[in-house]
């Protein structure tokens, strides 16, 4: 579940009026199902829940717990320990999990639509919770940097300031305490990575929903409208219809960029990556066979003059090998390892040169 269906459905609820509670992992200790920055909100009369903070027994009670405060609109800070204890569904990891649950009203939604902004236009910030013993939790969002300084100044400290700007560069999310005793949780608010699609195929039309699906921003690129249109991309964040050949011009790319090379022939497939593996991005993936994928490598490199260096940088043959066969297997493929680069980091990069090597 993606925090930007969480908020969705928050801004949603308040502006109807109802109360919503939000449950979020804020600590752990050990071993735990639930990691730091899970979140579920449970709302109505029915107490329907969106979200997940581990499951098991775990999950069960918490929900419990915001059936109760969720009426009187209350907030608590909830430890649950984990027992060690063989058939109790999720409690076999023997942690400890720290939860907030915040109960939310009306006059609420200004703050979570302005969370939901930056999250649906891939802007950086940071959504911070002040846990004080005796009071209720109070939230502030900042979209970046810049306003930390004029927002927070008087509310905290020189050091507290640069913690949160830390946090906001690395995106992290985690919780501090303060000089004064407080606790405060710095969720990070992700700049949401773009994927650039260039050809608008029926590989590309399963490439796009995955994507949209696991929290990524779309492009969609190709010279023919009548295939790239929102009528087939309805999701896309952005449809350019244009030639391929000139779009680099036009485009930002910057190293948190994807860049997914699936046109309709080999040589526009060239013709981009010749100008992709020129830029920063942090992913570029190429279709096609190794025999393709060696030769369209030998002549940008005969050619073009295209070093060997930059041409170590595109994942070809795209995708894990996990024996795909029809558009939506391959498709789910590439974006599988889109998460990968995007999770796993170093580990991506030694696999990938494995890949190089044995093309």
């Amino acid at each position: 579940m993606n925090d930007i269906e969480i908020y969705r459905k928050m801004v949603s609820v308040l502006e109807s009026g109802e109360n919503i509670a939000l449950i979020t992992v804020i600590s752990t200790l050990g071993s735990t199902p639930g990691k730091v920055g899970y979140k579920m909100i449970v709302w109505g009369a029915a107490f329907d829940t969106l979200g997940t903070v581990g499951g098991g027994s775990v999950e069960a009670e918490i929900i419990n717990k915001a059936k109760n405060i969720l009426p009187n609109n209350e907030n608590c800070v909830f430890t649950f320990r984990l027992k060690e204890e063989e058939g109790d569904v999720g409690a076999l990891c023997g942690g400890i999990i720290e939860f907030l649950i915040e109960t939310f009203d009306e006059k609420d939604k200004q703050l979570f639509r302005e969370v939901l902004n930056a999250v649906e236009n891939g802007e950086k910030g940071a959504l911070i919770s002040i846990i004080s013993p005796g009071k209720p939790p109070e939230k502030i969002f900042l979209k970046n940097i810049e306003q930390i300084d004029a927002i927070s100044s008087e509310r905290f400290s020189k050091e507290t300031i640069g913690t949160i700007k830390e946090i906001i560069e690395k995106e992290r999310t985690t919780k501090k305490t303060l000089e004064n005793g407080e606790e405060i949780f710095i969720e990070a608010v992700a700049e949401q990575p773009m994927v650039f699609i260039f050809g608008a195929g029926h590989l590309s039309y399963y490439i796009s929903r995955y994507c949209k699906s696991l929290n990524f921003r779309v492009t969609v690129i190709d010279n023919r409208e009548e295939y790239a249109n929102e009528i087939r991309f309805p999701d896309a964040d952005n449809i350019i219809v244009e030639n391929i050949e000139n779009i680099f011009d036009t485009i930002e790319i910057n190293n948190k960029s994807y860049l997914i090379i699936v046109t309709r022939g080999h040589k526009l497939d060239e013709i981009v990556l010749e100008r992709a593996v020129k830029t920063d991005a942090k992913y570029i993936g190429m279709i096609g066979s190794k025999r393709k994928v060696l030769t369209v490598f030998q002549r940008l490199a005969e050619e073009k003059g295209i070093s060997e260096e930059l041409l170590q940088k595109v994942y070809a043959p795209i995708g894990l090998s996990i024996g795909a066969l029809t558009p939506e297997e391959i498709a789910f493929s590439i974006v599988s390892e889109l998460i990968k680069i995007r999770r796993a980091g170093d580990a991506a990069e030694i696999d990938h040169m494995k890949k190089m090597l044995s093309i």
